[in-house]
């Protein structure tokens, strides 16, 4: 019997209302590389800083790699991670 904040997808028990914080350390530095290298790369292909269009390639360029990587977290999670990380991307961006 499943919890009721539980799933099961391809034979694995996924929990929906997992926060960013259980991530393990590795994951969560993996997760915070792809969303800067997604920023810096928008950044370098059009000169300025992402708009709401580069925020939407940024995000899913960071979905795509965490699908590729098999991290389980739900997508508000990431939202929620990105719209209060944009202003230290930019001052990492800015530092370089």
């Amino acid at each position: 019997m499943l919890g009721k904040n539980h799933i099961r997808i391809d034979g694995r028990l996924l929990q929906t209302d997992k926060k960013f914080s259980a991530l393990k350390e590795r994951q969560r530095t993996k997760i915070a590389e792809w969303f800067y290298e997604g920023y810096r790369s928008c950044y370098m292909e059009s000169g300025r800083l992402p708009d709401q269009q580069g925020d939407e390639k940024i995000l899913s360029y960071v979905f795509e790699k965490i699908e590729e990587a098999q991290i389980w977290i739900p997508d508000g999670e990431i939202y929620r991670y990105y719209s209060g990380r944009k202003q230290k991307l930019r001052k990492r961006l800015e530092k370089e």
